[in-house]
């Protein structure tokens, strides 16, 4: 008989929201996709439940949390095995760290590989972080149960880390077969995928269930793994309900506040209270056009999650300014050449001699 498993990572509950507003309702939303998680595995009747690390933040998450996540443990009542990650490293005074850990709960607690029989030839790794730096988790690893064996850690496919990402716990796909791993159940990337060999998954990334940050990818979830003897398949299932929208707003030649808030409205015409919104305001617009960010925000972010809008618009050809023989001139040429083209600080000054009020 098949042995499946739900695997997820990067829930982060508790998180905090740099990039966006609505950080109370997005917080939300983590405990909600932890919890269609869970639904997810007693539906589909897995046999164990598998967390590949940053389930929560260290720094903030509390009694409640605990009580949360003991609740959907209990809750789906078969294995749950976590292996933490950087952002819930485990310690002795950490979250669950607690002599009333739910029994069917397994916490790799050790940057060390430790071995778990699932079923016959199947048998499960698991590595943990620690607050030390885990360093590469799959050097000088080696796998010698036979059958599939699955490795469960959070850590960074060196091959595919996206931009600006750190690595942590890094390896390669080679590294990780050496070391004799069927299939590298994992975490840390919040754009899900799964990279095959020979047409058989061998990493498997499910995304955080909901999206954290603009620009990921859009696969957010959990996977469905299927071992049925020798063969392991990965299906990706999607849990997201919250998206993480930027969109380009043109004012070109907008002459007036009335085509300003036209041209927002309509760029928001499919979002919803489920949509955390950044707008970017671009475009060359009339002389004295006025552009309040903070009242577009007000007027269109009551129907959204949260709603951010950047004025990048060019008021003035600043080029032709800058040959002006005037005082506005040697301030436009000082500007751009401290690289201040098109940015809040050139607008300003520009409105300032043209006598027009920055904000009404």
């Amino acid at each position: 008989m098949a042995y499946r498993i739900l695997h997820c990572a990067d829930v982060h509950l508790e998180t905090t929201f740099a990039q966006t507003r609505g950080g109370n309702a997005r917080r939300k939303a983590l405990t909600d996709a932890f919890a269609r998680i869970v639904d997810e595995a007693i539906a589909r009747n897995v046999d164990a439940l598998t967390i590949g690390g940053d389930l929560y933040e260290s720094a903030r998450a509390g009694p409640q949390t605990v009580r949360f996540l003991f609740e959907q443990f209990a809750r789906f009542g078969r294995s749950v095995f976590i292996a933490p990650g950087n952002h819930d490293p485990h310690g002795p005074a950490t979250l669950l760290a607690r002599s009333d850990v739910p029994e069917n709960v397994k916490i790799f607690n050790e940057a060390a590989w430790r071995a778990y029989p699932l079923a016959d030839g199947l048998t499960l790794f698991g590595f943990g972080h620690t607050p030390a730096e885990p360093g590469r988790p799959f050097a000088g690893a080696t796998f010698d149960r036979g059958g599939v064996q699955l490795a469960l850690v959070h850590g960074s496919d060196e091959e595919r880390c996206p931009p600006n990402k750190r690595a942590t716990a890094p390896f390669t796909t080679d590294e990780a077969m050496a070391a004799g791993a069927t299939l590298v159940l994992t975490g840390h990337y919040h754009g899900g995928y799964i990279t095959t060999r020979k047409k058989r998954p061998v990493v498997a990334y499910p995304g955080s269930p909901e999206p954290m940050r603009f620009g990921e990818s859009d696969v957010h979830g959990a996977l469905e793994i299927t071992i049925d003897g020798t063969q392991v398949g990965a299906k990706a299932i999607p849990i997201a309900r919250t998206r993480l929208i930027e969109r380009t707003c043109d004012l070109a030649g907008a002459s007036s506040e009335h085509a300003v808030f036209a041209s927002v409205e309509a760029s928001l015409a499919d979002c919803n209270r489920s949509d955390f919104v950044r707008v970017r305001l671009g475009g060359s617009v009339q002389d004295g056009t006025r552009i309040d960010t903070d009242l577009l925000a007000e007027r269109y972010g009551a129907t959204l999650g949260s709603l951010e809008i950047v004025d990048a618009t060019v008021g003035h050809d600043y080029a032709a300014l800058a040959l002006e023989p005037t005082v506005r001139g040697h301030v436009v040429r000082d500007l751009l050449a401290r690289g201040e083209a098109g940015t809040a600080a050139l607008r300003y000054a520009l409105a300032a001699f043209d006598g027009t009020e920055i904000a009404p």
